[in-house]
């Protein structure tokens, strides 16, 4: 809504994804292909909308993790490439979203609670 989220916040935030991250990487797969094991399952698809959604707002959570990445791939290929891409089609137009938001009036009723909120 036109308002930068402070550095200090966004760093933070960020660091917390990583340790996320890291613990999704170290406890949940390990060395297995999905969280639960050998086969794809409904933590899995929560996991990766979860994931994918920073990776809308430009933060490439992937580079750099080869564990994750790996994953993703496994859960791409069982969902099939185009059922994966319709999944977060949505999500990974988020980058118009501000655009959207400034167009809509009734949301300018919001903007106070969200700059409380971020600042």
């Amino acid at each position: 809504m036109g308002s930068e989220v402070p550095k200090e916040k966004m760093d933070a935030a960020v660091e917390d994804l990583n340790q996320s991250l890291q613990m999704l990487e170290d406890k949940f797969l390990q060395n297995k292909p999905f969280i639960v094991g050998d086969k794809i399952s409904v933590a899995d698809l929560v996991a990766i909308v979860e994931i994918i959604q920073p990776v809308a707002t430009g933060l490439d959570v992937f580079e750099g993790r080869q564990k994750l990445t790996a994953w993703r791939e496994r859960v791409k290929k069982a969902l099939g490439e185009k059922l994966f891409a319709e999944a977060h089609e949505v999500i990974m137009k988020v980058g118009s979203l501000p655009q959207q938001m400034q167009n809509n009036s009734n949301l300018e009723m919001l903007k106070p609670k969200f700059q409380k909120l971020f600042s």
